[in-house]
């Protein structure tokens, strides 16, 4: 399945791994890049010492290309993590965005990035960022529909896709967001994407080294289960429907926006950290994940979720297909 997405990133499948904070940790990183996708490290708000760390330890594991991510906001650690990224270089950089792509800061930060010989891959919510990713140089574009865990994009997966392969021809489109069967691979495949990602998928890997109670949580989860967490914030995420996330709901129908964001932020303070590194998923632990939670029921490999789901996807590209007019 070569393609101008493994051929610009060095991997052997079309399949990047999203970055998740305290997931895509560097022992996910490097068996989703061992397996032949491209693994990201969640840097999200870590300090510099410890992105390096993570980095060494993924080096350690493997010697296939792997990218960081970097959320494209001004700030202290979109410095810290630009200037890690400078110390020690890896292969290519994950950059995202919560709000609309402005151009300026994507080419300086592209250009730096590119400076020290990675790749860039750009994640993008809308037409209109991936048009300016396009334009300030991105090797690669992601585009993350709604149906995406983590923060909460706005537009169908679909339309994003459909409107990225009109109007962007020079970068390859991987589609994100709500992808786990082949079937849905092989459709993503004939919607004009070049590649895939996958979070929650990976969420639930075996070698994804979060609490197993978090992996069984969104195994046992149905599609209904999973709930939007934070509009008031303007910062929303998926969750899976537990306690904190039944509270942050209430709080949001019984408040006015600006104090809900308020109480929000407090309730939820530290809770994915307690989800995902001490286990509790019930009363203080928030549990990520996106719309595709229904269709996952058991753990995979890494190689299963990447080597598996390309042979099977390809074998369906291969089949005849007619609307039998």
């Amino acid at each position: 399945m070569k393609n101008r997405v493994c051929t610009a990133l060095g991997i052997e499948y079309p399949v990047v791994q999203g970055a998740m904070a305290w997931t895509s940790m560097a022992p996910l990183v490097a068996a989703v890049s061992a397996a032949g996708g491209l693994g990201v490290l969640g840097c999200g708000f870590m300090p510099g010492p410890v992105i390096e760390g993570q980095i060494a330890a993924i080096r350690s594991m493997t010697d296939k290309p792997f990218a960081c991510n970097i959320f494209l906001d001004p700030g202290d650690q979109l410095e810290i993590n630009c200037s890690t990224l400078e110390k020690v270089p890896v292969p290519a950089v994950y950059l995202d965005t919560l709000n609309l792509l402005d151009y300026d800061m994507a080419a300086r930060i592209y250009d730096r990035m590119k400076a020290t010989g990675a790749k860039v891959v750009a994640k993008v919510n809308c037409l209109q960022d991936g048009l300016v990713a396009e334009k300030a140089g991105a090797d690669v574009i992601i585009a993350k529909g709604v149906e995406g865990g983590g923060h909460k994009a706005r537009i169908s997966g679909r339309v994003l896709l459909a409107e990225l392969v009109e109007s962007i021809t020079s970068v390859p489109i991987l589609a994100s967001g709500g992808i786990y069967t082949p079937r849905q691979v092989a459709g993503v495949f004939v919607a004009g994407a070049e590649g895939f990602e996958m979070g929650t998928a990976f969420m639930t890997s075996e070698e994804c080294p979060i609490h197993p109670n978090v992996k069984a949580k969104v195994i046992s989860a149905i599609d209904d289960d999973i709930v939007s967490c934070g509009e008031s914030t303007g910062e929303p995420s998926w969750q899976v429907r537990n306690a904190l996330a039944e509270r942050m709901l209430k709080i949001e129908a019984d408040y006015p926006k600006a104090e809900a964001a308020k109480l929000i932020m407090q309730v939820s303070a530290g809770s994915l950290a307690k989800a995902s590194r001490d286990g509790e998923v019930e009363n203080e632990g928030a549990v990520l994940s996106g719309q595709v939670c229904g269709l996952i029921t058991c753990v995979k490999t890494c190689r299963e979720l990447i080597a598996g789901l390309c042979a099977d996807a390809e074998a369906i590209l291969q089949m005849p297909h007619s609307m039998g007019l």
